[in-house]
């Protein structure tokens, strides 16, 4: 591409700075909407730590909900039976 003079080649390289930070700048706000969306949708989830291990919590029914807690209880039972140490 030859450009003959020089006001032509300030223009040109003015046009291509302008349209890159243009663009630049759409991209941007572009993926900005999109993290603030899905932290927005995130935010509405409830999540259950187990250890270091995350869980969607999820609605179930009473019964299920207390074999759970029972389960639970006997485990935490258990762990504290077999660690503790013989009183003297």
């Amino acid at each position: 591409m030859l450009i003959q003079n020089l006001e032509q080649k300030t223009r040109l390289a003015l046009f291509t700075v302008v349209a890159a930070c243009t663009v630049c700048i759409v991209v941007c706000c572009c993926c900005f909407a999109y993290a603030a969306r899905i932290v927005s949708e995130e935010r509405k989830k409830i999540y259950v730590l187990d250890g270091n291990i995350p869980f969607l919590a999820q609605r179930a029914d009473l019964e299920a909900n207390y074999i759970m807690e029972a389960q639970a209880h006997v485990q935490l039972f258990h762990h504290y039976l077999y660690i503790s140490f013989p009183s003297e």
